[in-house]
């Protein structure tokens, strides 16, 4: 018999038995560990893209506070000379292009008189406008840094932004 009190009861007994299968302690730790993992990896990511490494011979190293930026927002570009050889910026080319990820310049700006000894840093503060002083759009943007060592030699970085709504 199948409609007895004695089946019903069972079967709530197996309801319930299941039901703690999974301990709310256990659910919580792994919830929190999944999310733990999320913000790390965010911050870790930030964080690498913001290391200067520096090297025996001419280097420069370009990189922004964050990677993520709303529209409309000032953007810190962080020029180091990460090398040993003092590096300058010529009158002649651009020392900072802005580009779409399909390679269309949107801001350049030529950075004359500047020269960095090693391990110094020049800071360019950009408005999101384009060369044209129009408003940049959402996207994502190539920076490229471009510079000379004291032999002439050009040497560059480049590092990507998101701009976003």
């Amino acid at each position: 018999n199948n409609y007895g009190a004695k089946h019903l009861s069972k079967e709530l007994a197996l309801k319930n038995k299941t039901r703690r299968m999974i301990p709310k302690s256990l659910a919580i730790s792994v919830i929190t560990g999944v999310v733990a993992a999320g913000l790390m990896g965010t911050y870790l990511q930030q964080l690498s893209s913001q290391n200067v490494v520096y090297v025996q011979g001419s280097s420069i190293s370009g990189f922004a506070e964050k990677t993520h930026y709303p529209v409309g927002q000032s953007i810190q570009i962080q020029i180091v000379n990460s090398g040993t050889t003092k590096i300058g910026f010529s009158a002649d080319s651009p020392g900072i292009i802005i580009r779409a990820l399909d390679g269309t310049t949107f801001f350049s700006t030529v950075l004359t008189g500047i020269k960095l000894d090693p391990a110094q840093k020049h800071v360019f503060e950009w408005n999101q406008q384009k060369n044209d002083n129009s408003k940049i759009l959402e996207g994502r943007y190539v920076v490229e840094i471009s510079a000379f060592d004291e032999s002439g030699k050009q040497i560059t970085d480049s590092f990507t932004l998101d701009i976003l709504k």
